[in-house]
């Protein structure tokens, strides 16, 4: 058997526990900085009995972003590996079916408040311009968790 079909796996095992790793660093910081979990758990939606919660879903998503996953349904396939983030969205993870469902019920004034927050906290670190009335933030999130592949 070649050497060459055991090492990928391990190494994209390897791989995506660094990325956890950093990913969950970068959480730890936005915890700090922004009051980041206690904030979106205040986003809410219209779901009767929701058998998600709309935290593990907004979650999903941001992890979306910040891993460079260019679709729901390239998040699927990792987030339905076992023990992948469960530590960061808890054992019951969204389907990309929910995740699309949730988006369309979350209430938009929710959303303005976080948004609003997070401009809010740029400003008092200073990181925003003040002497303006209206500002407008870009995030370029270009290989925020990258590594290199043999």
């Amino acid at each position: 058997m070649s050497l060459w079909l055991i090492f990928p796996p391990v190494l994209s095992s390897v791989l995506w526990r660094t990325e956890i790793d950093m990913l969950r660093r970068f959480l730890d910081y936005s915890n700090k900085v922004f009051d980041f979990n206690r904030r979106l758990s205040k986003i809410t939606d219209t779901r009767a009995k929701p058998q998600i919660s709309t935290m593990s879903v907004l979650l999903s998503s941001f992890i979306m972003h910040l891993t460079r996953r260019g679709s729901l349904n390239a998040l699927d396939t990792e987030m339905r590996l076992p023990k992948k983030a469960d530590g960061i969205i808890g054992k019951n993870k969204p389907s990309v079916d929910t995740i699309g469902r949730v988006f369309t019920k979350i209430i938009p004034d929710d959303l303005r408040s976080f948004h609003w927050g997070n401009c809010y906290r740029l400003k008092r670190n200073k990181v925003l311009d003040t002497s303006f009335p209206l500002n407008a933030v870009a995030v370029d999130g270009h290989e925020l968790f990258s590594h290199k592949q043999a």
